[in-house]
Order: structure tokens, then C-alpha cells, then sequence
């Protein structure tokens, strides 16, 4: 059994449910277009070199506009970034989805608590995969580079830190809220 918003969860009134399905659905036209827009640009930034050295200047800095960017390194530096959009992408698809479970009226859900779940995980390991991130393009695009003139970046960001703070209290969350449905269906089967 799972709760809907037909009734009011515990705690939201009617005009609260009814906000919550509203903001639910704004929000899941804001994650597609987010999601589109993602691909899309980073897509068209591998495509258009001046795209791509300014994504390279946004990841490494000013070390970015050293690093040799011929068609070679642009398809290496297409495959470093990919891994931490394709992240985003899942957290941001189930992120989608949890919206959909919100506008249909479904709240205290187990199916709810595990898109949110994967959703933090997903925020986590954006946190974790910043640095790997850095490190692995100025290593691989100075690659090439004379010895003496190769690059090890290291970096970690207070977004870095705040994506494992933030990615670890949704998991959190979504764990007392699988505790709540389950509460939720052990109570309905009494009745």
C-alpha cells in the first residue's frame, strides 16, 4: 500500500498537498529541461573547441589553457567528462522521477524513498568524482607533453565537500523515509 496525496499526508493540510503537487510538477519540467540542456551543451562543447577549452578552463583553471587541445585530446577529454554526466544525468533522471511520484500523490512511498536515495548517491559521487575529474585531464591531455612539462592537478572545492555533505543527508533522508512507508503499510495492514 502506499500513501497518497488524496488525503493529506501526515502533517500537510489539503493546501499544502496541493502546493507540494504544483511544485512537484513545475519541478519535473525544470529537470527535463535541465537534462536536455546538459546534453546538449556538453555535447556541442566537444564538438566546438573553443567550447571545450573553456570547459577545461571552468575544471582546471588557468592550467586548463595550457594543455594541448587537438581532436585527440578533445575525444580523451569527451570520455574523462562523460563519466561524472553520465552521474548527473542518472541522479538528475531519478530526481525526475521522485517528482513524478510527488505529482501523482504518492509521498511516503518505498519506490519515492528510492529515487531520492539514488539521487543523493548520485550528489555524492559528484563530490568524490570533482577531483578524480581534474586529475585525470591534466594528466591525460599533458600526457603528450615533454618530460618536465607533464601536469598533476589536485584539487577539492568547498562544492566538492558540500556535494558529499548534501548527496549524504538525502541518503539519510531517503532512509527514514523507506522507514515511514514501511510504517505506513505495517499500520494499513491493521486495519
Amino acid at each position: 500500500m502506499q500513501a497518497r496525496l488524496s488525503s493529506p499526508p501526515i502533517g500537510l493540510t489539503a493546501p499544502a498537498s496541493e502546493k507540494l503537487v504544483r511544485l512537484s510538477r513545475a519541478m519535473e519540467w525544470v529537470t527535463t529541461v535541465g537534462i536536455v540542456l546538459i546534453v546538449a551543451l556538453v555535447g556541442a562543447a566537444f564538438v566546438v573547441p573553443s567550447w571545450a577549452r573553456n570547459l577545461l578552463l571552468a575544471k582546471l583553471g588557468e592550467i586548463g589553457n595550457r594543455l594541448p587541445l587537438d581532436a585527440g585530446n578533445q575525444a580523451v577529454a569527451a570520455i574523462i567528462i562523460a563519466v561524472p554526466i553520465v552521474v548527473m544525468l542518472w541522479g538528475l533522471l531519478n530526481v525526475r522521477a521522485l517528482f513524478s511520484e510527488f505529482a501523482r500523490g504518492q509521498v511516503f512511498t518505498a519506490t519515492a524513498a528510492i529515487h531520492l536515495q539514488r539521487f543523493g548517491i548520485a550528489v555524492l559521487a559528484q563530490g568524490a568524482l570533482g577531483p578524480i575529474t581534474a586529475t585525470a585531464l591534466a594528466l591525460a591531455l599533458s600526457l603528450g607533453n615533454p618530460p618536465g612539462q607533464r601536469l598533476l592537478v589536485l584539487t577539492f572545492s568547498s562544492n566538492d565537500y558540500v556535494s558529499v555533505i548534501v548527496g549524504g543527508v538525502l541518503i539519510a533522508v531517503a532512509a527514514v523515509m523507506r522507514e515511514a512507508a514501511r510504517l505506513a503499510d505495517e499500520n494499513a495492514s491493521f486495519v
